[in-house]
């Protein structure tokens, strides 16, 4: 038996017919490739936001003492604490450990560094454990100073790392300003985006990954903004439901309506009944008076001379 598709083939020659499942094929696996590169996305988004949000700040043990000139050429002095790439490296991975699954990471991240002529740009590339996705952080880029001079070179190199690392994984890594930074760890005691992220798969997607983390233990802020969106999210959907509600009733009343409607007689237009007189067969009005009965003979002799012979 031949199919449609098959008699359409047929139409085509050979070398147009090869093309033409060569495209098919192609678009057909474009097309798969952008679904599992999508699925690819939200598992690293939820991946990191889960490991973002095991981080513990790592402690800021190292001082460092700058002074110098302004442009005014008015002398300036002051000292900061910070986090060394080390420091902020080991709170990344202890949060990769804690949120590992059968033994495997979720993550992984390795850097990209170009040393040019004038400065040195660095990017962290993070990368999805399970499927090998990965994403480029935003480039950071610091003039160099000291070309020719290694240890300068390799110590702006280190600070580019923990920076743009920091920047990555919303590690505060500098303390230069007490008021500034105690404003910045506020803020990020609840990391609301990675949070949003998790709670979006487990609604949308059914993750199970994120339903367990969000049934987890969490500390207070963070078990409070859980129970908003959670919240949120029934109320919505309670809305959702009543709105749906309201349409499956209109809906209902109308065909009832349009039901009764088509019960109801429609009274005959003027064709229609003159249509009804000229089609309908005559009735004699004295059928009923008629008798069947037989001629007597003079009635006969009367209608033979009128007829004649």
């Amino acid at each position: 038996m031949t199919t449609k598709e098959q008699g359409f083939y047929d139409q085509i020659k050979p070398r147009d017919l090869e093309e033409l499942k060569k495209h098919r094929s192609d678009e057909f696996k474009e097309k798969n490739d952008e679904q599992q590169n999508r699925k690819d996305k939200a598992s690293w988004a939820m991946h990191l936001a889960m490991v973002k949000m095991a981080i513990v700040q790592p402690k800021k043990t190292h001082e460092v003492e700058v002074s110098g000139l302004t442009k005014y050429k008015k002398p300036y002095h002051y000292t900061y604490k910070y986090a060394d790439l080390a420091d902020v490296d080991r709170a990344i991975m202890d949060a990769v450990k804690t949120t590992k699954e059968d033994g495997k990471p979720l993550l992984t991240y390795y850097f990209d560094i170009d040393n040019g002529a004038e400065g040195v740009t660095v990017e962290t590339v993070i990368v999805d454990a399970a499927t090998g996705y990965s994403e480029r952080t935003n480039k950071v880029w610091f003039e160099n100073l000291n070309i020719g001079d290694a240890q300068s070179t390799a110590s702006l190199i280190s600070y580019g790392k923990r920076y743009s690392l920091s920047a990555a994984f919303g590690i505060a890594s500098e303390d230069d300003d007490d008021a500034q930074m105690q404003k910045m760890n506020q803020s990020q005691a609840v990391d609301e985006s990675a949070i949003k992220i998790i709670f979006e798969d487990y609604v949308n997607n059914h993750s199970i990954k994120a339903k367990n983390w969000i049934k987890g233990k969490h500390d207070k802020a963070t078990g409070d903004y859980i129970k908003q969106l959670l919240g949120d999210y029934e109320l919505k959907h309670h809305l959702d439901k009543t709105k749906q509600k309201a349409i499956d009733r209109r809906k209902e009343k109308d065909q009832q309506v349009k039901e009764a409607v088509k019960k109801i007689k429609k009274p005959k237009s003027e064709d229609e009944v003159i249509k009804d007189i000229v089609d309908k067969p005559k009735k004699d009005p004295f059928s009923d008076k008629k008798e069947d009965t037989p001629m007597s003979d003079g009635q006969q002799s009367l209608f033979d001379d009128i007829l004649g012979d």
